[in-house]
């Protein structure tokens, strides 16, 4: 007559300790690389934001030089032919909810100045 016994190695497939501290390293690493990728898309819309207030700040320095005085409305400047007509005005992040997102609601003639409505996407 045949005995077997079983040792602690003989059992066929994992414990539910197992498969739960498996699921739980998964979930963190998932967590982890979300992160990741929300911030690297929040950067990546500030440098494309920075990026239209340089340009747009450029051309209002341009139409001044040329005209002796800013524009009465950030629009003239694709009339004058300063930015192309198929310039973004939007800040790429999007609306904030409550404001727009357009540069062209934050721009002061007196100053020239243009400015982007999140306040860290200014320079």
């Amino acid at each position: 007559m045949r005995f077997s016994r079983k040792g602690p190695h003989d059992h066929k497939g994992f414990t539910p300790i197992e498969l739960m501290i498996t699921w739980a390293i998964l979930g963190i690493l998932v967590t982890l690389v979300m992160l990741t990728m929300l911030i690297s898309r929040n950067r990546a819309q500030q440098a494309a934001c920075k990026s239209n207030l340089r340009n747009l700040f450029d051309a209002l320095k341009v139409f001044e030089l040329a005209h002796g005085t800013y524009p009465a409305a950030p629009d003239d400047l694709v009339t004058d032919g300063q930015i192309r007509s198929s310039f973004s005005w939007t800040c790429p992040s999007g609306d904030l909810g409550t404001t727009s997102g357009d540069y062209r609601n934050y721009y002061t003639q007196s100053t020239g100045e243009i400015s982007c409505p999140r306040a860290s996407h200014n320079p």
